[in-house]
């Protein structure tokens, strides 16, 4: 609608935004107010999160309920199995995480660390794949969930090969833990030393006892396609042992996501 009212919500990484009041948007505002940290919503919450009136936000998720976008979890509305379904569909989800799994086990294998798969998604980094097993303990985030690109060794890695200029340039970095590096100097001293060692650390700036070791896959042509690493508790990845690991599994998939396009 030409003179629609700007309508104001909460964008996948809890930023207030606005756009146009249709129905379209709303119903994506509804759907935009589940994050990593916001995997159950109550009628209220949505609401609130969305910038919608409860009346609006309750018409809009009975019907993204009946078409299996949302489904019902007790009183609380969850991400439904059929929106999941279509997500999977995404070229980024059947290239990268296809072509990358193989090389995801290996590293699993030899490391026996949970093994995760990172694409650059704005300014922040986004967990595209993660594998575990029985004796790499317990994964620290799921697919789908967004990392601070200063406080993940994967994001100081797309830092590293794409820019600082990827953070916002003004404002505050977010404080995930009392680890996390909030001074943009020592952030670029350490976004620095990325570029020349080859892989991101990260030393519980996500999360409590979580350490992260990351790096890129570099394709022929000097872009950066994702970052692989692995994520460890209580003790740090052990460094020399861990790297050309991920570096045999980085090469590995730079190579198969060149075969599949020339295919």
């Amino acid at each position: 609608m030409a003179n629609a009212t700007p309508r104001r919500g909460i964008d996948a990484e809890g930023r207030v935004v606005k756009a146009a009041d249709s129905v379209t948007w709303r119903s994506l505002e509804i759907l935009g107010a589940f994050d990593e940290r916001h995997t159950h919503l109550s009628l209220s919450e949505l609401s609130r999160r969305a910038a919608l009136p409860i009346a609006t936000a309750h018409r809009l998720s009975a019907e993204l309920v009946r078409w299996g976008a949302l489904e019902r979890s007790g009183s609380d509305f969850v991400i439904g199995q059929r929106l999941w379904q279509i997500a999977t569909l995404a070229p980024v989800q059947k290239d990268i995480a296809e072509i990358a799994a193989p090389h995801m086990q290996d590293v699993l294998f030899v490391t026996q660390n949970v093994v995760n798969l990172f694409i650059l998604d704005g300014s922040s980094v986004l967990l595209l794949d993660r594998i575990s097993g029985t004796r790499a303990g317990a994964p620290f985030r799921r697919p789908g969930s967004h990392l601070g690109l200063h406080a993940s060794a994967a994001g100081k890695v797309m830092l590293a090969y794409e820019g600082m200029e990827l953070l916002p340039r003004i404002g505050k970095l977010e404080a995930f833990t009392r680890h996390t590096i909030t001074d943009r100097s020592r952030l670029a001293e350490e976004v620095k030393a990325v570029r020349q060692q080859g892989f991101g650390v990260s030393n519980q700036e996500s999360g409590e006892d979580n350490f992260g070791l990351a790096v890129p896959v570099i394709l022929p042509s000097g872009k950066i396609a994702a970052a692989i690493g692995v994520v460890s508790q209580k003790d740090p990845p052990p460094v020399g042992t861990v790297v050309p690991v991920l570096r045999i599994a980085a090469r590995g998939i730079a190579r198969s996501l060149v075969s599949r396009e020339l295919a």
